[in-house]
């Protein structure tokens, strides 16, 4: 007789099989595989019927039911932590699995408990079958999230999980952990650099988990996002997600150090101005300003669009205008001589840096009309800075 199961199981991980006891035994499995989860621990038998039965089953043909979860404690207790861990140490299959899960309901409710299963956790990294790797990332994550560098170990072998032959639940479970030990140490994951790079693109993971390492990296090591540029443009062109205020981020981090390697991105983070969501518009509009600084011509184009920006209902949208507009007028005044009204309506803009921005762009564009305010504002400003440039831009028009 054909195993019933033959057909059933799942690529990695486990999932729900429904049982027809109307049905032949060879054919009453049927697996629901929408149910599909890496994780044993989050996941649950679903109540039994008149006729009909439920279980799980793994990739080995193991299956899971309501009694095997029954044996895990509702309310996970930390002092069987040592129990547990020799459990883990000293079986294998399906008991293995099982005391893992119960190891992960531990570690969410004690994660600061969980010291001592740190380093077994580390060695499930190696060459476990991918849903005893899942679940041993969970595990770290959790640990992390308590006490991060506790679980210094685990970073290394899971940037190897971060590789395209890996199961994508499993790379996802990889990304979640050095996220969060990114939040700690963003430079011990530099070497991730170029595979998070490149999975951006790839829409089996989250693209914004993966940015937010990649903004952690570049805000304390630029130099190790130089060469995954072209990706993070590539990655802006797409369709506009939240992951794209990240690079964005990213992006402009990198504008402020080295502009020559991100100029390439004009064109997009231009695009981006018109974009509904504010941080979309903002961020794009803050690496046009940074790559103004060195390269005016190539923001140029832009100009238009950050006068728009000008109206914008955020003060920080309004802001980052300026500095494009302030920046670009210093090589091409005509180009930003348009927005003298809106940098006039600015100067009454808490941000002591948009009065600033507004009063170098009126002194570029030679705003004779502004005189008489630029006036009240070198003698009335609460900000010295902002004093200092508006005399400064009141001296040359007055010439």
């Amino acid at each position: 007789m054909k195993d019933p199961l033959a057909d059933a199981t799942p690529e990695v991980g486990y999932q729900t099989v429904e049982w027809d006891l109307l049905k032949p035994p060879d054919e009453r499995v049927m697996p629901l595989t929408h149910t599909n989860r890496l994780k044993l621990s989050e996941m649950s038998v679903r109540p039994d019927g008149d006729l009909t039965e439920y279980s799980l089953v793994d990739r080995a043909g193991n299956t899971y039911t309501k009694s095997d979860f029954d044996r895990i404690p509702e309310t996970p207790d930390p002092e069987r932590l040592d129990e547990v861990l020799t459990a883990i140490e000293s079986s294998t299959g399906k008991p293995h699995r099982l005391a893992l899960a119960h190891l992960a309901e531990i570690a969410a409710e004690a994660p600061a408990a969980c010291t001592a299963a740190v380093e077994p956790m580390v060695g499930l990294l190696g060459h476990s079958p991918p849903a005893v790797q899942g679940e041993a990332l969970n595990v770290l994550t959790m640990v992390c999230e308590s006490d991060p560098e506790l679980t210094r170990s685990g970073v290394d072998p899971a940037v190897t999980l971060l590789d395209s032959a890996t199961h994508p639940l499993l790379r996802s479970e990889a990304v979640q952990f050095l996220a969060t030990f990114a939040a700690h140490d963003p430079t011990a994951v530099t070497s991730a650099v170029p595979d998070l790079a490149a999975l951006l693109r790839d829409e089996s993971t989250d693209a914004d988990v993966v940015a937010s390492i990649l903004a952690a990296v570049v805000r304390a090591q630029p130099d190790a996002l130089v060469d995954v540029v072209p990706k993070l443009e590539l990655f802006l062109e797409t369709e506009p997600e939240r992951a794209h205020t990240r690079v964005l981020t990213v992006i402009g981090l990198l504008s402020k150090e080295q502009p020559e390697m991100t100029v390439e991105a004009v064109p997009t983070a231009g695009e981006l101005l018109s974009a509904e969501e504010m941080p979309l518009r903002s961020n794009a509009a803050g690496v046009l300003a940074d790559i103004a600084g060195e390269y005016p011509t190539k923001v140029k184009p832009w100009v238009p669009e950050a006068i728009e920006l000008m109206d914008d209902s955020d003060e920080q949208v309004r802001h980052n205008a300026t500095a494009i507009l302030a920046r670009v007028a210093a090589e091409h005044p005509d180009a930003v001589r348009p927005a003298e009204e809106q940098l006039l309506a600015v100067l009454d803009d808490d941000p002591a840096n948009t009065r600033f921005n507004a009063c170098w762009a009126l002194n570029h564009i030679n705003a004779k009309h502004a005189v008489d305010t630029l006036r009240e504002i070198a003698a009335k400003d609460p900000d010295a800075d902002v004093r200092s440039v508006a005399q400064l831009a009141l001296d040359n028009l007055e010439d």
